[in-house]
């Protein structure tokens, strides 16, 4: 019997997984993963309502004015956050993606009012078509 526990490390048989093991014990990380992942969702969830928002009152832009934020995803443990955009079938792409990076620190100064956060995140816009909205 001293083998298995000297290979595991621990007191885990070599026929049990150690998740679950931990999570009998109540060692679970999933559950501080969970909140962290509850927390980026929720952060995503305000800024999507910041941005949609922002670009809706883009007074001075009708190309702007007609897209809609998609969904915002967190990356770099919600350093950076990629905003999926749909873009309206008769604007260039590349057209859009520029006007938006020329606002990018407008709607991020936004965005930073909105939120508690030491830091805002950088924003990155991601062009979808409307087939693509609906993710996984």
């Amino acid at each position: 019997m001293r083998s298995w526990k000297h290979r595991r490390g621990g007191s885990v048989p070599p026929f049990v997984d150690p998740a679950f093991a931990d999570a009998l014990a109540g060692k679970s990380e999933t559950r501080s993963n969970r909140k962290r992942d509850y927390k980026a969702l929720q952060l995503c969830r305000q800024v999507q309502r910041v941005i949609s928002l922002a670009l809706g009152g883009e007074a001075g832009d009708e190309v702007l004015r007609e897209i809609y934020v998609a969904d915002v995803r967190p990356v770099e443990g919600s350093s950076q956050l990629l905003v999926f955009v749909t873009v309206p079938a008769e604007a260039p792409v590349v057209e859009v993606l520029e006007r938006l990076e020329r606002v990018a620190p407008r709607l991020r100064a936004e965005m930073a009012a909105a939120i508690t956060r030491k830091r805002a995140p950088e924003l990155a816009f991601v062009p979808v078509g409307p087939l693509e909205v609906g993710h996984e």
